[in-house]
């Protein structure tokens, strides 16, 4: 491989990193390179996710005209990332910086063989079997939220089996998210009587092992070979103590159970925005609970946005006079009181930063 293409891919992954993944961030970083002409570069790049790739095709395309090709030395400059200038010895000294230190790499093994990829994938083929059994109408929904969080677990255990160990404290924290995230559609789907009792509470076990494996994998790296490296507690909290979670299932029994009206049998479009978005506030605040500030910040978010669509809607269908805006009290105090519990946790997480 060139050594400017290598040292770009080193610079990227890193920056990638110390941006805890945010997706305004990545684009931005992106858009750079397509501007310098070295978007390019990153084609080749083994390790990126589908949005990634995505955004590289669009730049690709959109700057293909001033992508360089040759003579990279000359036209990169893109400062050092911080691995790298841990790694250039210091011209007044020989100390090794941590980032030097062997010991704050890892050996990469056979991910098949981890206990944790064997249990998320046994996890992830007992929901694509469980899902066919699924009505039609949650084929789009449902079955395929669920299944593609199940599929993330694996895959991000799987991506994360490799030297950097802040990439992998980063990947296994997504894989603990989707890990929640998966108990939540499963919670979801027990209370609409698609699963049984049974099936969800071996299923949920599942979940909880894989979490728990992943949890004790990540603290013995930051209690070894991470030693030296500011490095996020592996442990995080249980979704099922947070009290806007519960709500946030009560909402969705309560929008199912409205949708199934007579009323609503002709508002096929409704009923489908009207679930998505009361499920998706469920799902963003499950996977909320991870390892990084930021990330928790982002999905709690991405629940309020939730919320403001389900606004719009339930609005739409008392302005159609489906329903009357007295009988969705109840649904509106819930939604008010997960939107306060959530804009004070993004207040608090927000000062903890300027903090």
């Amino acid at each position: 491989m060139n050594k400017i293409v290598e040292q770009i891919h080193n610079w990227y992954r890193n920056e990638r990193v110390l941006c805890d993944y945010s997706v305004m961030d990545i684009g931005e970083k992106l858009k750079n390179l397509a501007e310098k002409g070295l978007i390019w570069v990153l084609k080749d790049l083994k390790d990126i996710t589908e949005f990634e790739e995505i955004v590289i095709n669009y730049y690709l395309h959109k700057y293909r005209a001033v992508q360089i090709y040759d003579n990279l030395h000359d036209v990169f400059p893109i400062p050092p990332s911080n691995y790298e200038r841990a790694n250039t010895p210091s011209k007044s000294t020989n100390r090794i910086t941590p980032l030097q230190n062997p010991k704050h790499s890892l050996e990469v093994r056979d991910v098949k063989q981890f206990i944790g990829y064997k249990k998320a994938k046994e996890l992830e083929e007992r929901i694509i079997e469980l899902g066919r059994k699924f009505p039609s109408f949650e084929v789009d929904h449902i079955v395929n939220q669920i299944t593609r969080s199940a599929e993330s677990i694996k895959r991000r255990i799987q991506i994360g089996e490799q030297l950097y160990i802040r990439e992998k404290f980063n990947q296994y924290s997504i894989a603990i998210g989707s890990a929640k995230e998966t108990s939540a559609w499963l919670q979801v789907s027990f209370g609409q009587k698609y699963i049984t009792q049974g099936q969800f509470e071996e299923l949920d076990n599942m979940v909880n092992q894989v979490v728990r494996i992943l949890t004790k994998t990540l603290s013995n790296i930051k209690e070894k070979e991470g030693k030296g490296l500011d490095l996020p507690s592996p442990y995080t909290p249980n979704v099922k103590n947070f009290g806007a979670y519960d709500n946030a299932l009560l909402l969705v029994e309560k929008i199912y159970e409205v949708t199934r009206k007579r009323e609503f049998w002709k508002e096929k479009n409704l009923v489908s925005d009207m679930r998505k978005q009361a499920t998706s506030c469920v799902a963003n605040i499950a996977e909320a609970h991870q390892l990084y500030r930021k990330k928790k910040f982002r999905f709690f978010n991405d629940s309020l946005k939730a919320l403001g669509g389900l606004e719009s809607s339930l609005e739409t269908s008392v302005s159609k006079g489906i329903i009357s805006k007295e009988s969705l009290k109840g649904i509106s105090e819930l939604r008010i009181s997960i939107r306060n519990v959530l804009s004070a946790n993004m207040g608090n997480i927000s000062n903890e930063k300027a903090g």
